[in-house]
């Protein structure tokens, strides 16, 4: 009788053990459905799932790592945490221990790190390491980490219950990480949007809103914006009663950093221009002033002019800009116009030189940028510089805005509904008197 009390308490106390482990997983679990269910980064979450990896395991330490898309480092430790009281809270788990899981796809038990043949370790791990439990963790068939923990408290090695119950926090995790990853794509987006917009206003205040008026010229433009912000930039700048010096640029990049290099040009070329220098002096200065201050990835093409209407005289500089396209009235031709120069901000000892133009009225001069020939359809063919050039010998008789009205019927009728990839930004300069 006696026996059967004992055997009954032992079975109960076996009962209230396992009792006990199924609530401390169930514990976990709803700790971690609590997790999920609260909108948080991906660090935040991650730092929750080790944390109760670390309480339910009775671990020292425990870390998790994400897989990334580069080959020479395929995992990248985010999160690592180790228990208040653990012995050691600078040691680590070697990637030849996190490289056998990455390679095998598998869980894996370590009772004795010194012991096991599978891995050669050094002193320090020997002496800090015993065991380690690590479990891929997966979502939809797709290895994305893994998750480990290192040393259980009372020196016993983990246990077939801990690997059961670390693979079902690791797929809990996935699910986790995965919404997390999405939540934080979509605020980087919405991020980079904002940004692109911001980009937008600064680059639509830039460019003048309308034509200037000026003795003896017809002036017209268009500007069309890519979806995604250049750096298209055109100006026209007062320098006197006589004078008039135009510019047209294309920054590289995109976005934001792109619109600031364009508040810079505007601002440089204002104050540099007041001293009205020839247009190769101008473009050797601007260079000048942005190898100091601009970002050595960056550059700039341009053509910058100045119309005197009292000589009925163009200068033009190029600094590796697109050919502007030259009219004659009294010769009938239209010409590129083809000029050596470098793009500013390539190298600090380019040289420019000045082509000086006299001109007569119903000459005129048309520039663009790059957005305008490199615009395709949907068989991949460019509008070109032979279409530019036909089309405007076509209309070399019609006035600037007429000109470009037709230009941009041409290249509506090519492209179709292909979306525009970049800025296009176009200036027609006709003499009238």
């Amino acid at each position: 009788m006696k026996f059967k009390m004992t055997s009954d308490i032992d079975r109960l106390q076996t009962e209230i053990e396992r009792l006990k482990i199924a609530v401390e997983e169930l514990t976990v679990l709803n700790d971690l459905a609590i997790t999920a269910s609260s909108a948080m980064e991906v660090n935040q979450m991650l730092d929750i799932v080790v944390e109760k990896s670390i309480k339910a395991m009775h671990a020292e330490q425990g870390s998790i790592m994400l897989v990334t898309p580069q080959a020479n480092n395929p995992l990248q430790t985010l999160i690592r945490q180790a228990d208040k009281k653990s012995r050691f809270m600078n040691y680590k788990v070697g990637s030849h221990i996190s490289g056998w899981v990455l390679k095998n796809n598998a869980p894996l038990i370590i009772e004795n790190l010194a012991t096991d043949p599978r891995f050669n370790t050094s002193e320090t791990e020997k002496k800090e390491i015993r065991s380690v439990l690590c479990v891929p963790i997966q979502f939809q068939g797709k290895l994305i980490g893994l998750l480990t923990v290192t040393n259980k408290k009372n020196e016993n090695p983990f246990s077939q219950e801990d690997l059961r119950l670390l693979s079902i926090i690791a797929a809990q995790s996935a699910q986790l990480i995965r919404n997390s990853q999405l939540q934080q794509e979509v605020l980087e987006k919405n991020r980079l949007q904002q940004e692109l917009e911001l980009a937008r206003r600064i680059q639509q205040e830039l460019l003048p809103q309308t034509a200037p008026e000026f003795p003896m010229l017809d002036i017209a433009t268009y500007f069309n914006p890519a979806r995604e912000i250049g750096g298209d930039f055109y100006d026209f700048i007062h320098l006197n009663d006589r004078q008039l010096g135009v510019v047209q640029a294309d920054v590289s990049g995109h976005g934001t950093s792109a619109a600031m290099i364009m508040t810079m040009l505007k601002g440089i070329l204002q104050a540099i221009t007041k001293e009205v220098l020839s247009t190769e002096q101008t473009l050797k200065k601007l260079n000048h002033i942005f190898e100091k201050s601009a970002p050595p990835d960056m550059f700039i093409t341009m053509i910058y002019m100045i119309f005197d209407a009292q000589e009925k005289s163009l200068q033009v500089s190029n600094a590796g800009h697109n050919p502007p396209l030259l009219y004659s009235k009294e010769k009938d031709t239209l010409d590129f116009l083809k000029m050596p120069g470098c793009a500013i901000n390539v190298s600090p000892d380019a040289e420019y030189n000045t082509h000086k133009i006299s001109l007569s009225p119903g000459d005129f001069i048309f520039i663009y940028t790059d957005g305008l020939p490199e615009s395709h359809n949907k068989d991949f063919e460019q509008f070109g510089y032979d279409r530019i050039f036909e089309l405007v010998k076509e209309n070399r008789h019609a006035d600037p805005e007429l000109m470009i009205q037709r230009l941009k019927s041409s290249l509506s009728q090519h492209v179709q509904d292909i979306s525009q990839s970049d800025d296009i930004a176009i200036s027609v300069l006709k003499i009238t008197g």
